[in-house]
């Protein structure tokens, strides 16, 4: 692993974090292009003093040299240690106590022939008159390149997995919904986590639209076929008898209208799909709720079932809704609980105030819903029992219309059922009221 991938590896997962540490490294070169810049002039302030010290010692050994010769500054010299002196008489080298290791400050005394040369260490190095402007320069640059890897380091992954994000939507665009992705990046997850969570949902959709067509194909199979094998038998004479003949006329009339409300019920999904914006007029709910009760008593008698309501708890239950798509709900709730209910059972048609929403309920006394299935029952084509809804005529449609009709009213759904004893389905609905 390169150097700048294990920086990066150690780096922040967030950006704060990132620019958190961006800011610190900042700093911490700040301060030590601070200290450079005040050893150059504490440094030069400690040249600056060494050198008048040397001065002044230099003028001290050339009064001693005039006075005791060189045996006077031999004695001198010993009281500067680290420092390099020579004295010289006429040009002649008077006295020489040998070099220093670091040459950096110098003094020179003079009086007539007599010449004294100092050298000596300095507590501080000496940069010269380019050392300031030098440091200050190398210390911006050493800013701004420290900042420029920095932002690069932080935005690297970024680059990376916004790529990752980018190619998971072409993938979906594209129609692959098992594509996923994964990032590391703490401000890019929630990202991630949504358009996985989007990719989820719509292979959910497909694979259900899928299954939702599979099974419309399979519906529409049934009566067709039994309507194409009674009229060719009719046809070429393998039906002869008009007892026959007239079996399988009851048959085809019979598949038709079994064929015709899976066509309806599916015109009545595709059109409430269409999400058309529901008229919303004043409506008594309890008219709504007689009207299907009496639309379907016949079709009660018939069964041997009782049908009775609407219960109210007032006259007139008044909200701002579509009559029509109201009336199309309690059609088919009363519809269901027909077929779920046997001879001699009941079914009673309830309208109610509970605060701001206006309640219309239909209670059946018929087989009841198994806890496992009341997630589902309104999904398309969904049935608790296939075979008893196919002879009762039903399409497994006409809860899944209940469903989207209830949501296009912003109204919404209870359910409450026991196997054995019988459902309860209330719809809730927002009277309006401010």
């Amino acid at each position: 692993m390169r150097l700048g991938e294990r920086l990066s590896a150690l780096a922040p997962a967030t950006y704060r974090g990132r620019i958190a540490l961006a800011i610190v490294a900042t700093l911490v070169v700040a301060v030590i292009g601070v200290q450079l810049v005040l050893n150059v002039f504490v440094g030069q302030r400690v040249q600056r003093a060494v050198e008048g010290n040397l001065q002044q010692q230099a003028s001290e050994l050339v009064r001693v040299a005039q006075r005791s010769g060189y045996p006077g500054v031999a004695r001198a010299s010993g009281l500067l240690p680290g420092t390099s002196v020579q004295v010289l008489q006429g040009g002649t080298v008077l006295f020489w106590n040998g070099p220093v290791k670091v040459l950096d400050a110098q003094a020179t005394a003079e009086a007539g022939d007599i010449q004294v040369i100092l050298q000596r260490e300095a507590d501080a190095g000496v940069l010269g008159e380019w050392a300031v402007p030098l440091t200050v320069i190398a210390f911006i640059m050493a800013i701004g390149g420290m900042g420029w890897w920095l932002a690069g380091l932080a935005s690297r992954r970024l680059r990376r997995e916004a790529t990752a994000l980018a190619n998971q939507a072409e993938a979906v665009a594209a129609g692959d919904l098992e594509a996923r992705v994964e990032v590391q990046d703490d401000e890019l997850v929630r990202v991630a986590t949504s358009l996985n969570t989007m990719t989820e949902q719509l292979a959910d959709a497909d694979r259900r639209q899928r299954l939702f067509l599979a099974d419309v194909a399979h519906e529409l199979r049934t009566p067709v076929t039994a309507i194409d094998g009674f009229a060719q038998a009719m046809v070429d004479g393998t039906i002869r008898t008009d007892e026959s003949r007239l079996e399988a006329a009851e048959i085809i009339h019979e598949e038709s209208q079994r064929l015709a409300r899976l066509v309806a019920d599916l015109q009545a999904l595709t059109l409430t799909a269409l999400d058309a914006e529901p008229v919303r007029d004043a409506t008594d709910v309890v008219d709504l709720a007689r009207d299907a009760a009496a639309r379907l008593d016949a079709a009660a008698a018939e069964r041997g079932v009782l049908l009775r309501g609407p219960d109210v708890t007032q006259s007139a239950v008044t909200v701002l809704t579509d009559p029509t798509q109201v009336e199309t709900i309690l059609g088919n709730l009363i519809t269901n609980a027909l077929r779920a209910t046997p001879a001699g059972g009941t079914i009673r048609v309830a309208v109610s105030m509970e605060g701001d929403e206006a309640v219309v309920s239909v209670t059946d006394t018929g087989v009841g819903i198994a806890a496992e299935h009341l997630p589902h029952i309104f999904d398309r084509m969904y049935r608790v029992d296939a075979a008893r809804d196919r002879n009762s005529g039903g399409t497994g449609l006409g809860l899944a219309i209940v469903a989207a009709l209830a949501e296009l009213l912003g109204a919404r759904l209870e359910v409450e059922s026991e196997p054995g004893t019988g459902s309860r389905f209330a719809l809730h609905l927002p009277t309006g009221r401010t």
